[in-house]
């Protein structure tokens, strides 16, 4: 037994009415030159007693009254019989199996450990649970609650929970069959933040990120409510409350500035939460006196603000470089290759439609402190304010054809002059990338770019780190390898090679993946071969 899907992103909103569904898809327009739009797919509403109706919506309705509607999965219960074939748990195989809907048991438990993560106990965290039977169609809200001893009081008290969400076993109908499957549906939170009696208000950074604000008596800014007067709920003894980043003993998990407090005077924390988090999604049938379980994970996350926009990488991408990163690339299956990578350039030009590179240029350069110097003769790229520009030899050949010498020398400035070298409203280099891969986007200029700039690309592409066999005892390498050490300087730093000042998890330059990367290089030799 088994969920379908096994893992499902739900996404915060404030309206009670979830998100109807959608797929991408490629836009049928003469003009739109194959760019995804989203199309309107097959919904359901529940009814009163918990059943299902099913609807295809004339157009997708993101908000409602300035609220935005949650995206809310459903998880469909599926079994695998003894001869390997699979097919969805309805009425009908449950009477098969001689059982009926109140023969299974649901468990869901949902938790947010943002806070405990940092300050490194269990009563910083607060855990929602819910056991329900099979034949329970009641919505059921998720009440979240700290754990606690006598020595750390809990950050959320068991009588002022934080709802995390909903959840609700669905009541499967005889007919249709398509309505007659068991299915759970999880509703997310609708995006509050909550925190302590004395997180009322304060002063929004004025400076750049990456610059630390102190506090004085002249704080510049605009003020804000930290937390609405409602959800001023939380335990102002509790851990999270007084905790500072860069202290003795603590793990500082990266982003090491991602919570409210941070980069305002000494960083201490403002003990502010939200109802965010991750859940495990459990199912239990007894056939026979024999136990099956299916367990299904959900995460909950923030609204998408670009949803007809892919990003080049995906939790998708992720799983596939775990369990297909030592797959070859071979002359017989150039085509499916070819799309694959074809795909790929397409999702990076979704990516930079959405960003704006003149800013994010600066403000990593800016972090950086005017850039890493390496040691001796490098065919590295800049990590200053010469990055992205005519200067930047070997690497910006195309920022120079697209916007210009003298345009693409904007922004070059020494560090004691970074203030001047903010981004120019005319947004030179966001410009420059779009039209730059908005040609990659086109499967035959891609494949006339990737045969003629094959040495460019390879340079251009930032290598992902390498796996742990790759590594040196003494981490001294040749440069131009095809992966990163994160012992070396220059393999950390920001700088123009795809994808350009864009952040991963750990603080450092995002990549490709691992068979994202080799792919795509593959793929470019494989050409010189492939008529």
């Amino acid at each position: 037994m088994f969920f379908l899907p096994p893992l499902a992103v739900a996404r915060l909103g404030g309206s009670d009415t979830p998100l109807d569904c959608f797929h991408w898809v490629a836009d049928p327009a003469i003009h739109a030159g194959g760019r995804t739009v989203i199309a309107p797919a097959r919904s359901f509403k529940i009814a009163a007693d918990g059943s299902l109706s099913e609807h295809t919506p004339d157009k997708i309705v993101f908000s409602d009254d300035g609220k935005l509607r949650p995206v809310a999965p459903f998880f469909e219960l599926w079994v695998r019989n003894f001869h390997g074939e699979e097919e969805p748990l309805t009425l009908a195989v449950l009477e098969r199996l001689g059982l009926g809907p109140g023969d299974l048991r649901f468990t869901i438990t949902v938790a947010n450990r943002k806070a405990a993560r940092r300050v490194q106990h269990a009563s910083c965290e607060f855990t929602a649970r819910a056991d329900i039977r099979g034949d329970d169609h009641v919505r059921r809200r998720l009440d979240a609650y700290s754990p606690s001893d006598p020595d750390h009081p809990p950050l959320v008290r068991r009588d002022q929970p934080i709802p995390l969400g909903h959840v609700q076993v669905i009541r499967p109908l005889p007919q249709p069959a398509g309505l007659s499957v068991v299915r759970v549906r999880f509703t997310p939170g609708k995006g509050e933040v909550y925190g302590p009696p004395g997180a009322i208000a304060s002063i929004a950074s004025p400076l750049p990120e990456g610059e630390d604000l102190a506090w004085t008596h002249d704080m510049r800014g605009r003020m804000h409510d930290i937390v609405p007067a409602a959800n001023r709920t939380l335990n102002p003894d509790a851990l999270w409350t007084s905790y500072i980043s860069d202290q003795p003993a603590q793990t500082d998990p990266q982003p090491e500035d991602s919570y409210d407090g941070a980069k305002l005077g000494c960083e201490k924390s403002w003990g502010v939460v939200d109802d965010s988090g991750d859940g495990v999604l459990e199912a239990h049938l007894v056939v026979r006196g024999r136990r099956f379980s299916a367990r299904a994970r959900v995460t909950a996350s923030p609204p998408d603000y670009a949803p007809d926009r892919r990003h080049f990488l995906s939790a998708a991408d992720d799983l596939a470089d775990r369990d297909k990163a030592k797959t070859p690339v071979a002359t017989d299956t150039m085509p499916l290759t070819e799309q694959e990578v074809a795909d790929l350039l397409v999702r990076v030009f979704e990516t930079a439609s959405q960003i704006n590179l003149d800013a994010e240029r600066f403000k990593f350069i800016a972090a950086q402190d005017d850039g890493y110097k390496p040691a001796g003769k490098t065919t590295l790229p800049r990590t200053d304010f010469g990055s992205m520009t005519a200067d930047d030899t070997g690497y910006a050949d195309l920022a120079t054809e697209l916007i210009g010498t003298e345009t693409a020398r904007r922004g070059k400035f020494p560090s004691s002059a970074a203030r001047e070298a903010m981004p120019s409203p005319l947004l030179a280099f966001t410009d420059m990338a779009r039209s730059a891969h908005a040609k990659l986007a086109e499967p035959h200029h891609l494949i006339e770019f990737l045969r003629t700039r094959a040495a460019h690309v390879k340079c251009l592409v930032r290598p992902p780190y390498g796996h742990f066999p790759h590594y040196d005892r003494s981490a001294d390498y040749p440069v131009g390898k095809d992966f990163r050490d994160p012992r070396v300087d220059g393999d950390t730093q920001y700088d123009m090679r795809m994808p350009p000042y864009m952040r991963d998890s750990d603080d450092t330059p995002l990549s490709l993946t691992w068979r994202q990367y080799h792919a795509l290089m593959d793929f470019i030799d494989a050409l010189e071969k492939w008529p």
